[in-house]
């Protein structure tokens, strides 16, 4: 979200808006029936700061964006945090139509080629606000059920902050469900957005892409 409010920005002044102001964006939050309050939290604080139009919807991912794409059906292309290192993220280009079986959008994949790495790196750099779960031991959120702390992190009996995490293929050690069975929002994987015509909208994502789910 970051990343695309500068892009837009940018691209705003750069067409002669000197305010490089823009219309809110649509987010959309596909929320676990048990989240975790902090990243509820943290995404109502993220709608304020962004300056976005929150949507909820209940998970799974599929059926989520299925009743957004009912809602917004004018949305044909969605901004999606995910890597290639991430599940299934390997099969993806920077551009990439969901699957035939899902609701049809044009994935826009930006940090795609980023790395666990490359992501705290630029998000302590540039002072990104994150959800504080990471601050406590997490680096990867599901619902309250199917996550805890990464294992990894524990050092001399305490949980270390995500972004000391030595080995980023551990990303995913907290975890106990695969990516893909429900929706949640993640600081590390960002906020998708949805993009219409010249205005752009959004989707608060889960760690799985749409239209990769098993």
């Amino acid at each position: 979200m970051h990343l695309v409010r500068a892009a837009l920005y940018k691209h705003m002044t750069d067409c002669g808006d000197a305010t490089g102001s823009s219309a809110p964006l649509v987010s959309l939050y596909i929320q676990y029936k048990k989240s975790f309050p902090e990243m509820d939290a943290f995404v109502e604080r993220s709608i304020a700061h962004y300056d976005l139009e929150l949507v909820k919807r209940g998970g799974p991912m599929k059926q989520g964006l299925q009743s957004f794409k009912e809602s917004y059906p004018e949305i044909q292309g969605i901004f999606v945090g995910t890597r290639r290192d991430d599940p299934y993220g390997d099969k993806l280009q920077f551009f990439s139509p969901t699957d035939p079986d899902w609701p049809q959008f044009m994935r826009v994949n930006p940090i795609l080629d980023w790395t666990f790495d490359d992501v705290w790196g630029f998000m302590r750099q540039a002072g990104v606000p994150y959800c504080c779960l990471y601050d406590q031991g997490y680096t990867s959120l599901g619902d309250v059920d199917s996550t805890t702390r990464n294992p990894a992190l524990l050092k001399n009996g305490k949980y270390q902050p995500a972004w000391t995490l030595a080995n980023g293929e551990l990303e995913r050690s907290g975890r106990s469900t695969p990516s893909g069975t429900a929706g949640s929002s993640s600081a590390a994987s960002g906020i998708p957005i949805p993009i219409r015509e010249a205005r752009c909208a959004g989707t608060a994502n889960g760690s799985c892409s749409p239209g990769s789910e098993d």
